[in-house]
């Protein structure tokens, strides 16, 4: 568990929990919301779970590899493609904002 106010990081899945979330992080946490990734930018929008992690996999100290498996080993196969691709657009994201 992170004690409060001392996260690294802070991912929100909606943009009306960034401001009652936001004091979760520390001064200089990076925060990664829905605005970070463009809405055109995704094939199936119900995969912008998978795009924020995306942006945040760009933070972390795990390879690419990792994340790709993750989602080979815990999603149906038929959500493959749209989730691959999602994770790719978060970390496009992440990467042109110097992330």
């Amino acid at each position: 568990m992170v004690p409060l106010g001392e996260a690294d990081y802070l991912v929100v899945l909606s943009v009306d929990q960034v401001e009652p979330n936001r004091w979760q992080m520390r001064e200089g946490g990076i925060l990664i919301a829905p605005g970070a990734i463009p809405d055109a930018a995704l094939r199936d929008k119900r995969s912008l779970n998978v795009a924020l992690l995306g942006w945040l996999s760009v933070c972390l100290p795990f390879p690419e590899s990792a994340w790709l498996e993750a989602i080979r080993q815990n999603l149906a196969p038929k959500l493959h493609a749209a989730n691959l691709q999602a994770l790719a657009t978060g970390r496009a994201a992440a990467q042109r904002s110097g992330n």
